[in-house]
């Protein structure tokens, strides 16, 4: 392993694309990171990771290049059961939840078109994957979340597959069980929890009763009245520590 070095995202086309001495071209982007953030100078170890479980422990060039071994040092299944969030747009936060929610161990981020989204709700996809590469690199993660195109909540209810288990947080109701306790009663063995966030205007009646015909389990997120953003953490945080005690996925050599 190499936890104490600072980690440098590279997508897995790119990384295949390293010549025969297993160097590999800088953007301008990764040059200014490693020279003028990190302030590295050539020779200098970097951990490099693609997102989909793998870790190598590579070095710099200089300003072009990067040298990385054939063979990386770490790979790491995917956990399972997966963690998804859909969270319908709001106007502000939704930087903050791409990045926390990577943090936290979420793996699929759906956006939602909801009914009740407001003209002002941000949809910055570009900028979203900028954010969640970020956050894969400082919390050390080896798996990249994947963001789902937008979707309308009209289609989305019905989308996630037949293994996968859902719930949607839910406001104003009573006796709704929370979301801690509803996870209790869940299994390993889905191939991925779903929680659905709504927008600041809450649910549309239409579309929560679409919802729930389609299998989504209401849950409450707590006793009081959250924001989007607040929500979908809570939520995320909720679901990641439950996995944590229900799996433990040790990393193994390449």
């Amino acid at each position: 392993m190499v936890a104490e070095l600072r980690r440098l995202l590279i997508e897995p086309k790119r990384l295949a694309d390293r010549d025969s001495n297993g160097c590999l071209v800088l953007r301008d982007d990764e040059r200014h990171y490693l020279r003028r953030v990190l302030r590295l100078r050539a020779g200098s170890p970097v951990a490099v990771v693609d997102g989909r479980g793998h870790l190598w422990e590579g070095w710099f060039q200089g300003e072009e290049q990067l040298l990385l071994p054939n063979n990386c040092e770490t790979t790491s299944p995917a956990k399972s059961p997966q963690l998804g969030l859909a969270i319908a747009l709001v106007r502000r936060g939704m930087d903050d939840v791409m990045r926390m929610a990577c943090e936290l161990g979420v793996d699929w981020i759906q956006p939602l078109q909801a009914k009740r989204c407001t003209p002002q709700a941000d949809f910055k996809p570009e900028r979203w994957q900028l954010i969640l590469k970020e956050a894969v690199e400082q919390c050390e993660r080896l798996w990249m979340p994947q963001l789902l195109p937008l979707a309308s909540s009209d289609h989305w209810w019905s989308m996630p597959g037949n293994g996968d288990t859902r719930a949607i947080a839910t406001t104003r109701v009573e006796g709704l069980m929370a979301l801690g306790p509803w996870l209790k009663r869940q299994t390993p063995e889905s191939n991925c929890i779903w929680l659905a966030i709504g927008p600041e205007g809450g649910w549309d009646p239409q579309e929560q009763a679409q919802a729930l015909t389609e299998g989504w389990s209401p849950v409450s997120l707590s006793e009081d009245i959250l924001r989007s953003s607040t929500a979908a953490i809570a939520g995320v945080a909720t679901l990641s520590s439950w996995r944590r005690t229900t799996l433990t996925t040790e990393p193994t050599n390449c």
